[in-house]
């Protein structure tokens, strides 16, 4: 269950609200789905940035104890996103206050492509990305 103060991976803020659902299993979507709707709901929701596992690796197939098994590569996509939005990890702040620095910081400097390159869901998020972020 989503409280006010949630973890939350760096990359895993960047792709969060275009969320497909393509590929992953029924509880991984009904998760990812419920997180999109608190943080839609309530944008004044505390998130951590954190290194580990977070609320959306929870239901993942490819979490296993608490690690990322898919490609050693995710850890390069947060250091990214740290590096652009100008955050550390471990810092707390808004789901706003994320989705500003992410819209100032790598959607107006057009960094999408560079920070996320490599990720397998890139070329279906990039254009959700922009249009989300622009609104």
């Amino acid at each position: 269950m989503i409280t006010k103060m949630i973890r939350l991976r760096p990359h895993h803020g960047l792709c969060i609200q275009h969320f497909t659902g393509k590929g992953y299993s029924a509880a991984f979507v009904a998760n990812m789905t419920h997180v999109i709707a608190v943080l839609r709901a309530m944008p004044e929701t505390q998130i951590e940035l954190t290194a580990g596992v977070d609320v959306l690796c929870a239901c993942c197939p490819h979490n296993q104890e608490g690690a990322c098994e898919s490609s050693p590569k995710p850890s390069l996509y947060d250091q990214a996103v740290l590096q652009c939005c100008g955050l550390q990890m471990g810092q707390r702040l808004s789901w706003k206050e994320f989705q500003k620095h992410v819209s100032q910081r790598i959607l107006e400097r057009d960094l999408l492509e560079q920070v996320c390159r490599g990720c397998q869901w890139l070329s279906l998020c990039q254009e959700t990305t922009k249009r989300i972020y622009s609104q």
